[in-house]
């Protein structure tokens, strides 16, 4: 039995099954599961390795966070959920003390990035064609680790009762139940 979401995933490689709907269209576990890996092959090779792989998504409930979650799961790194119902300073304090190096985001939410001041992180949209060009040349995905049930799979910001959320570690092993 899976014991991480690597390994859960990696069980789903080949199935032809479906794996996500949405909309009119459906991509089974193994058309899921390229993308994932080619977005996460991507963002290991863009990635510092002298920092923490923290990838920040300020992504809508849509495929493309599917895909950055799976990624995040075969890739072993941290994915980061950013609070999008924050702005400005706020919003900018959040991905930087997340220690993200890496933050997706489509067109929905791009203008909450506009102006902030968010050094070293690396902003992609992943409806452009930079995105879908990196994608297309990834090359095959060889995790940043793998990864053990105690490891970080996801930091998700709370909604921020006190003002201030709070980046909340969900552990590999309480994904897979």
């Amino acid at each position: 039995m899976a014991e991480t979401v690597q390994q859960l995933l990696r069980e789903r490689l080949d199935q032809d099954t479906p794996a996500v709907k949405y909309g009119d269209r459906v991509w089974t576990w193994r058309e899921h599961l390229a993308d994932a890996s080619a977005t996460a092959a991507t963002l290991i090779c863009l990635a510092d390795p002298d920092r923490p792989l923290h990838v920040g998504t300020l992504l809508g409930n849509t495929p493309d966070m599917l895909t950055a979650m799976a990624a995040a799961g075969l890739g072993g790194y941290v994915l980061v959920g950013i609070n999008n119902t924050r702005r400005g300073e706020a919003l900018a304090r959040d991905i930087l003390r997340a220690d993200c190096q890496i933050l997706l985001t489509d067109p929905a939410h791009r203008a909450l990035l506009d102006g902030l001041d968010i050094p070293d992180v690396q902003v992609f949209d992943v409806s452009s064609e930079q995105w879908s060009s990196l994608i297309s040349s990834a090359p095959e995905l060889a995790p940043h680790r793998e990864v053990v049930p105690t490891d970080t799979f996801m930091m998700i910001f709370t909604s921020g009762t006190s003002g201030d959320p709070k980046a909340v570690q969900l552990p590999d092993r309480k994904s897979t139940r």
